[in-house]
């Protein structure tokens, strides 16, 4: 019936995020591996996140935000822009394997 009304309680935002790049190890395709930190908490974790049109934002590593961290990051970033490289090489080649 169309004069029914229901009421409902209004819908709760989604808490956003918000992050911001410390360095970019590169970029493959539309894919890009960088290494971020959340803009609206204390400084103390930093990420390696891919970062795509379909996939959005995507935490890989996470690691304390120190020397040591930036370091294992330094290492984590450059080996997850190659292993993307060679997914992309993969399925170039074999588009039927998608």
């Amino acid at each position: 019936m169309s004069n029914i009304i229901t009421l409902a309680r209004p819908e709760k935002p989604t808490p956003v995020a918000r992050y911001a790049e410390i360095a970019v190890y590169g970029a493959v395709g539309p894919i890009t591996v960088a290494l971020a930190r959340r803009a609206d908490t204390p400084e103390v974790l930093i990420h390696v996140v891919m970062m795509g049109s379909a996939i959005g934002l995507e935490i890989v590593a996470t690691l304390p935000d120190d020397d040591k961290g930036r370091a294992v990051a330094d290492f984590t970033g450059p080996a997850i822009l190659r292993a993307v490289e060679l997914s992309e090489t993969e399925f170039a080649a074999l588009p039927e394997a998608c």
